[in-house]
């Protein structure tokens, strides 16, 4: 077609002058019309990126609207600004620009152009604009757009410029990106081709983790419960590293988030990117505290910026946010676990932080109501694919016991300390795996069922070898360390307290070399060195 008649055809479909904006508007060469990606687009019926590469067009072919849409609809980084989605915020950058009465015209006609892609939900009073509720998908455009703009440069500038770079660096140098509401990060990463990735694959349950996975699948909720240094949450991790078949990064929910455009987070977005990615798991880890809360834990109000000053708005939280997740993982169709890992589970208020969600884990799958309505809905669901697994530090004193109303809901693993793990840990050599083993069986004495202390026993953990050791030498100086720094000190509270007794404790620190703890932590540390010298050249003797 020719220059004229798409003037023509223009001018008989739009009240404005077509003559003043059809040739920015479309790609002609020679006055003939050229068929570049929007129209490629808009002719196979594939009305979303036709949509897009239009607003694309006319923010391109304008530079009064590419001034308005990358100063007043996006903030510095990039991202559409909520407050900037309004007409009379839009009317005025219009008349900065000296549109002269048609500014509100113009401002109209922009966000009505932004909403047909669309790019955004508005927020409305009467027929007018006044803001955005939420900003919808927009990274599958950015693969046309890329293709559109390097067309349209090289139809429209120099040569040099149309080969500066690569064609997604050329659109970020016309700022594109701020078209569609995405960083300069964002943009290249939904350039790049989805890279196709393997699903994955669970090898064979370890034994150590049987009675756990059993339960979880059984009880939905199991908390790891034991003293300190028993690996409770290494046990955690170690269900983990199992379920997402070793892709622990890989499958973590806030990893995910931070991968996706912020435009693109929701829980239907989340669970469509799990299925791309063939995960067989996505999990998140929270850790409770005295002052953690409900809007910490399950849903919150978020001040957000608005054309009228600051609104709220109700949104997710970890547990909201997976659990969405995981509902919308089995709409796909999908087999992925949910798992959400509770560290220090009994450090919080429970019934604060739980609220109305105690009887959502005794009957899963049942909406239940909520104070938040986040995205219109103010149920919410536990659905039957979402694990929590807890840890609980029995020894923490400071603390309650845990709500009966959560016990009740919890199957409870108790982790004990384990001379076991130790011995098979990865040691340099035999004297390094000696002393700690001897350690642990000394500290191990002063807690006793009898003495009614044995919640407080010291761990396992306390006496592995450190990974950085390469020699015996320093494999011994590492554990006669972390003995002196962290367990001394920990018994020595616990006699303090009464929860040891303090002459055994100096019967047991001395029976491994330890002459009290009057001369400082050093001076332990230096006695304990002599001893496995002496333990060592003991052995040898005999």
């Amino acid at each position: 077609m020719s220059l004229q008649e798409v003037t023509d055809i223009a001018g008989r479909n739009s009240a404005e002058d077509a003559a003043s904006w059809v040739k920015s508007l479309f790609l002609f060469r020679d006055d003939r019309l050229v068929e570049d990606a929007w129209l490629r687009a808009a002719q196979a019926g594939d009305q979303a990126p036709a949509n897009a590469l239009a607003w694309a067009a006319r923010v391109w072919a304008e530079p009064r609207i590419a001034q308005v849409v990358e100063e007043t609809l996006t903030d510095l980084d990039g991202h559409f600004d909520p407050a900037g989605f309004s007409t009379d915020v839009v009317k005025q950058s219009f008349d900065a620009l000296n549109v002269g009465a048609n500014a509100r015209k113009a401002a109209s006609t922009l966000l009505n152009q932004a909403l047909a892609v669309p790019l955004f939900t508005p927020m409305k009073h009467g027929g007018t604009i006044i803001g955005a509720s939420e900003f919808l998908p927009t990274a599958q455009f950015v693969p046309a757009v890329i293709e559109f703009l390097a067309e349209r440069i090289r139809g429209q500038v120099s040569r040099a410029v149309a080969e500066r770079g690569d064609a997604t660096e050329l659109a970020l140098l016309w700022k594109a990106n701020r078209w569609f509401g995405l960083t300069k990060d964002e943009f290249r990463a939904a350039a790049r081709p989805r890279i196709a990735v393997s699903a994955s694959t669970r090898d064979a349950l370890p034994a150590n983790l049987r009675l756990l996975h059993e339960e979880a699948q059984r009880r939905k909720q199991v908390v790891l419960q034991g003293a300190p240094g028993t690996g409770k949450t290494y046990v955690a991790l170690q269900y983990i590293d199992w379920a997402t078949g070793g892709h622990r990064d890989e499958s973590n929910l806030s990893t995910i988030l931070a991968e996706l455009p912020s435009n693109e987070r929701s829980a239907k977005d989340v669970a469509r990117e799990v299925v791309r990615r063939g995960l067989s798991a996505v999990w998140d880890i929270a850790q409770f505290h005295p002052s953690y809360g409900y809007e910490d834990f399950v849903r919150t109000l978020a001040p957000v910026a608005s054309a009228n000053g600051v609104t709220f708005r109700a949104e997710h939280r970890v547990l909201s946010l997976l659990s969405a997740v995981a509902t919308e993982l089995n709409q796909l169709g999908s087999a992925c676990d949910a798992i959400l890992i509770v560290d220090e589970v009994n450090r919080a208020d429970i019934a604060r932080v739980f609220g109305e969600l105690l009887y959502a884990l005794e009957y899963r799958d049942a909406p239940v109501r909520t104070p938040y309505a986040v995205e219109g809905d103010a149920s919410m669901t536990i659905p039957s694919n979402l694990i929590l697994l807890g840890t609980m530090n029995t020894a923490d004193r400071s603390i309650a016991l845990i709500d009966y109303a959560l016990r009740r809901r919890f199957t409870f693993i108790t982790l004990k300390p384990d001379a076991t793990v130790i011995d098979q840990a990865g040691w340099v050599g035999t004297s390094d795996r000696e002393a700690a083993l001897r350690l642990f069986e000394a500290t191990a004495t002063l807690f006793t069922v009898a003495d009614n202390n044995a919640a407080l026993a010291v761990g396992h953990s306390y006496f592995l070898p450190s990974g950085s050791s390469t020699t015996e030498e320093e494999s011994l100086k590492s554990l006669a360390r972390r003995f002196a720094y962290e367990v001394v000190p920990l018994l020595s509270e616990y006699a303090a307290e009464g929860l040891v007794d303090a002459a055994q404790l100096s019967s047991v620190l001395s029976t491994v070399g330890i002459d009290g703890v009057s001369g400082g932590q050093e001076a332990v540390e230096v006695e304990l060195l002599e001893w496995f010298t002496t333990a060592n050249d003991s052995m040898d003797d005999g």
